[in-house]
């Protein structure tokens, strides 16, 4: 009886070890991209604020941080710099961004980088944001939850969230609270989480970008490989004990 318990410990310890090895390495980690310093036309820009002519993208003028020693806070800023005869900024413009050229980080989003090889998802966990924060148009004070993810490998952007507008900042999260995406990537993957700074609301004269404010929590988790089913289990072990009972058998005939 002493050593039937024994093969019956020693199956189980081998279903347990089994189950470890297939389940494997667990990642997981959270993020907060902010909503000035991580927001453009595209992930991974370098950036710049410019006038343009219209929406078409025609250079009026490309601005740094030489150019503008203190950040701008409000559209009042923007338009006195830009209704300054030396700034050389005529007739009607469009403002357009990339990031924030005042940052200590001047590159469009936040990337994790080097990923091993499987799926990851990436789920809604706090915050929201605002395109329009300076007041040019009739969307400010309006929030929304819309976190862009670029695959860099596959050339991909996804999606989580949407252009809804909401009231305030708990009305965005909560209507994507609990939501998520998954994203499968291959050995050496590279994600950059980013938010799209396209200034989608408001006259065409109003639609400037460098407004944005708030921030995106969201957790990023690496599904483990799919473990046995209970079942599957069951039979592995089952398969174990006969085995062990063959031995054991076979092993009194031959004494």
């Amino acid at each position: 009886m002493v050593s039937l318990m024994k093969h019956f410990v020693v199956i189980a310890l081998f279903v347990v070890s089994l189950t470890g090895v297939l389940g494997g390495p667990a990642f997981g980690i959270q993020m907060t991209i902010d909503a000035i310093e991580d927001a453009g036309q595209e992930a991974g820009q370098d950036a710049y604020v410019k006038f343009v002519v219209d929406p078409s993208g025609e250079d009026l003028a490309t601005i740094t941080t030489a150019d503008v020693s203190d950040q701008w806070i409000s559209s009042t800023e923007v338009k006195s710099y830009a209704g300054d005869p030396d700034n050389n900024i005529p007739g009607s413009w469009f403002l357009q961004s990339a990031g924030n050229i005042w940052s200590s980080d001047t590159i469009v989003g936040d990337a994790l980088t080097g990923l091993e090889a499987g799926v990851y998802r990436i789920s809604v966990s706090g915050g929201a944001f605002t395109y329009d924060s300076f007041e040019w148009s009739d969307v400010a004070d309006q929030w929304l939850w819309q976190l862009q993810i670029y695959d860099v490998e596959g050339g991909i952007n996804y999606t989580l969230g949407s252009d809804d507008l909401y009231d305030d900042a708990g009305g965005a999260l909560e209507n994507w609270l609990g939501k998520y995406l998954h994203i499968t990537l291959a050995e050496g993957g590279d994600l950059i989480f980013w938010i799209a700074d396209g200034s989608l609301y408001g006259n065409p004269d109003e639609r400037n970008s460098i407004d944005n404010g708030g921030n995106l929590t969201f957790d990023v988790t690496k599904i483990p490989t799919p473990i046995p089913e209970p079942s599957t289990l069951i039979l592995i072990g089952t398969g174990l004990f006969v085995l062990v009972r063959r031995s054991r058998r076979s092993f009194t005939s031959l004494n």
